[in-house]
């Protein structure tokens, strides 16, 4: 039970005074009052928690209250036979995801897990690794890059130590370079998705998860 399951038909039986708790009175304040809120609460808190498994919107004829998914943002039709396109006053905007925050809370920079969410994100297809029916990496998939030191370096060791002589260093000393790893990872995605979605885009929803100081490149094969 959450706040999220919030039954507003039994509020309103609660909020009446108990001298006006008959069965006809009752019936009129959810018929005026429970009935548009709950549809409004489920509508709006149970899409924002669970999010959307509704259908990619095209193009044809949509029912009052029929949900679809248009840019990755839900939306519900306002009207019977309804033709436009999602974003006109004939629909009411939902959620700017389709993916419930209950969900969204779990995704981090593990491997798996930040996989799966860039394939749940952008609509390919996630897979297990070492599947042994279909035995390859997820559609869009990452892959570690060699970690690639940029400015001097002390170590414990001698190769892991940038040299210096007594008038010559292999690398710049001080705030010239910052020592940063150029690139920790890379996202690889399917030309086609990638030519549909800006790299931009899957960036920013990268960029949402990813660990302060990593950084990455994105690939298309």
């Amino acid at each position: 039970m959450s706040f999220y399951d919030f039954n507003i038909s039994q509020a309103v039986q609660q909020l009446l005074p108990p001298d006006k708790r008959r069965n006809n009175l009752y019936a009129l304040a959810k018929s005026i009052i429970a009935a548009p809120l709950q549809w409004a609460h489920d509508l709006l808190f149970n899409t924002y928690l669970v999010g959307s498994s509704d259908p990619i919107y095209s193009s044809g004829t949509y029912n009052y209250q029929d949900k679809v998914i248009y840019n990755k943002q839900v939306y519900s039709s306002l009207i019977a036979n309804n033709t436009d396109i999602p974003t006109t006053s004939n629909w009411i905007l939902v959620s700017n995801t389709f993916i419930g925050v209950q969900e969204r809370v779990l995704y981090n920079i593990a491997k798996l897990t930040f996989e799966y969410a860039l394939n749940k994100e952008f609509g390919t297809t996630f897979r297990q690794p070492n599947d042994p029916v279909t035995p390859t990496h997820s559609d869009i998939y990452i892959s570690p890059l060699a970690a690639v030191p940029n400015g001097f370096r002390i170590g414990s060791t001698e190769a892991g130590s940038s040299s210096i002589g007594a008038t010559i260093a292999s690398a710049s000393i001080g705030g010239t370079y910052p020592f940063v790893y150029l690139n920790n990872f890379t996202i690889n995605v399917p030309s086609a998705v990638l030519t549909a979605q800006t790299p931009q885009a899957i960036r920013s929803f990268a960029n949402n998860y990813k660990a302060v100081g990593l950084n990455f490149t994105i690939t298309s094969y």
